[in-house]
């Protein structure tokens, strides 16, 4: 399930050029009211703002996920991506769609209790999808993003998150094991609740990572170039692990505000 179809990698990098850098400022999407792809769920649509590439054709649909859902792959080659945990059962997933010719085909699929939204884009300069889910607390979420920032909120599921290029926000997170990855872009992860396993990991991009300071952490951070600041307890025998990596960019390590 979890794997786009279809599209070819030179494709998906044509629309990457042509929208990373609109997404990356956390643009806004979409309007005139449609949706694309098959899916379990009924959808709606309604206007919201457009992202300014001229020539750009978008829209916004709602889809509504009724099947309990315990885990959640989603897969976006370009556009933002936002995961809001709630109380469940089932799902909702908002796709806005932009694109210069043809609208990318986009599918929600649900087997057993795992739900997989993805898109495949046509030959095109411009086309992508940012995604706007909300969905049970409890799920582990799998997010792989091309170009766009993820952003994740009071999720208490395991939680892996992989951008090429794009910023990594995740929030109010009270998961034992979080594994977060971005190529270019910067990490930022805070903690309700003292994680068991944490890894960050950049090519190019800051990373900082706040967790209860009433638990002690083993700690390995390097950053190549740049700074490494651990003001987290610390402890070398500790079940609590973080490591964390960085080629460019700075480390911090701290308690939660």
């Amino acid at each position: 399930m979890d794997r786009a179809r279809g599209a070819a990698p030179a494709i998906r990098r044509a629309g990457s050029l042509a929208l990373i850098t609109a997404f990356l400022a956390g643009c806004a999407s979409s309007s005139s009211s449609q949706g694309t792809g098959s899916s379990p769920g009924t959808p709606t649509a309604s206007a919201s703002p457009g992202l300014s590439v001229p020539g750009t054709h978008k829209a916004t649909a709602r889809y509504q996920i009724t099947a309990p859902v315990s885990t959640v792959v989603i897969v976006s080659h370009v556009g933002n991506v936002t995961v809001t945990g709630g109380s469940g059962p089932g799902a909702s997933v908002t796709q806005q769609v932009y694109y210069s010719k043809t609208a990318p085909e986009t599918t929600r699929t649900v087997s057993g209790t795992t739900l997989t939204v993805t898109y495949d884009c046509p030959a095109q300069l411009v086309c992508g999808v940012a995604y706007t889910l909300a969905v049970p607390r409890s799920a582990a979420v799998r997010v792989t993003a091309g170009a766009g920032a993820v952003r994740l909120t009071g999720l208490a599921g395991s939680v892996t998150a992989k951008a090429d290029a794009g910023l990594i926000n995740a929030t109010g997170l009270t998961g034992a094991s979080v594994s977060l990855t971005t190529r270019v872009g910067a990490i930022s992860a805070s903690f309700s609740a003292a994680p068991t396993a944490v890894r960050a990991s950049a090519n190019v991009g800051a990373i900082t990572v706040h967790v209860p300071g009433t638990t002690s952490y083993n700690v390995a951070a390097d950053a190549r170039i740049g700074k490494t600041t651990v003001s987290a307890p610390q402890s070398a025998t500790s079940g609590h692990a973080i490591t964390a990596t960085t080629d460019v960019g700075a480390i911090v390590i701290a308690p939660s505000p």
